[in-house]
């Protein structure tokens, strides 16, 4: 094997990196996500003038590896920086066991260190590839649940071979939601669903926004042009929650529908709420149950560190953690950034949102 490491072209090379997709993550063929549309929204729109860093390993002309990262801004302190989220990293399957991996993570967090990238983030939710990225220099950060919040057993039931036993997980779930629907809904707040168009339309976002990332000590750069952006997956379809006090945007949730474990669930990816603004909490939760009942979903599903779901209430409002935790790892590029700055876990506010998935 000769192997070498080079820029990836999606020019000339855009097929091959989709066929090696398609072997490395079968789940998605057939879904928009294996489409070229969905590569060029991902890689080639970002808003910034540098739309995404692209990697490749190659034996002769055979593509065995990819690694791309979208450069990503965050306020770490008092100063901006660009991480780069590391995304769609993959090895074809006979080059697995063979070093290329760690060799072509080497290569591209050097690559992306030239190119001014301050620090690479990752969310791993399988163990097995945790190995690979420690042996690169990443460092786990600290872990982030899957919390959920059934509404339905229909799927978990079939799945078990329990089938039989629907009736009683549904009475279960519904006695469940019953105990834990237990916190009142402030009547001063106000709460609407939009699509993102709708969403776009309105005005408040941008006050919100800069109002909520003062409260974050390393808020991702969520302004306009990023959230346009972040809901543009083609052929994705988003809910956008918004809770308002006398007319003003104190809370924010991002939803979509998605299938996990095959179980059909809407998926909360994000959600910022102003200090002093928590009581409207339950009432985005009841939109939450109100989204998923009228899409006949069987679950609410999010990611986010505990001390967030802390915050949030996360339990009080009838959700679990689960079995499936991801993991937040970086790699410092910049070595003038404090370890402090990155590696505690106090400081980050992250969701779905601030990776790539959903």
């Amino acid at each position: 094997m000769e192997l070498s490491f080079s820029k990836f072209n999606h020019i000339t090379h855009l097929p091959g990196q989709r066929d090696l997709f398609r072997e490395c993550f079968p789940e998605t063929i057939g879904k928009a996500i294996e489409t070229d549309g969905h590569y060029y929204w991902k890689f080639h729109s970002f808003p910034s003038g540098v739309k995404s860093f692209e990697y490749a390993a190659w034996d002769g002309e055979e593509m065995l590896g990819y690694y791309a990262a979208i450069p990503y801004r965050y306020r770490c302190g008092e100063s901006q920086h660009t991480a780069g989220m590391v995304c769609d990293v993959m090895t074809g399957i006979n080059a697995r066991g063979k070093g290329v991996f760690t060799k072509l993570g080497f290569y591209s967090t050097d690559a992306l260190k030239n190119e001014g990238i301050d620090f690479v983030t990752g969310y791993p939710i399988r163990p097995e590839v945790i190995p690979g990225h420690l042996k690169v220099n990443w460092k786990i950060t600290f872990t982030m649940p899957v919390y959920i919040r059934f509404l339905r057993t229909n799927t978990v039931m079939k799945k078990y071979g329990m089938a039989f036993l629907t009736p009683l997980g549904n009475l279960g779930a519904n006695f469940y939601n019953f105990l834990t629907a237990n916190e009142k809904n402030d009547k001063k707040y106000d709460f609407k669903v939009f699509d993102k168009e709708e969403f776009f339309a309105l005005e408040g976002y941008d006050r919100f926004f800069d109002r909520w990332q003062l409260t974050v000590e390393n808020p991702l750069q969520k302004n306009r042009e990023f959230m346009k952006w972040r809901l543009g997956a083609p052929e994705t379809e988003y809910q956008i929650i918004t809770a308002t006090k006398n007319s003003e945007l104190v809370g924010l949730a991002i939803t979509r529908e998605s299938v996990m474990e095959n179980i059909p669930v809407l998926a909360i990816l994000d959600m910022m709420v102003l200090p002093g603004h928590e009581k409207c909490i339950p009432g985005i939760n009841l939109m939450f149950r109100q989204i998923a009942k009228s899409k006949n979903l069987e679950a609410i599903v999010t990611m986010m560190g505990r001390i967030w779901a802390k915050k949030y209430r996360m339990f009080n409002m009838g959700f679990i953690a689960s079995p499936f935790v991801f993991s937040l790892i970086i790699k410092k590029l910049n070595p003038a950034i404090p370890d402090e700055l990155l590696f505690d876990e106090k400081r980050w506010h992250l969701m779905w949102i601030d990776s790539d998935d959903l």
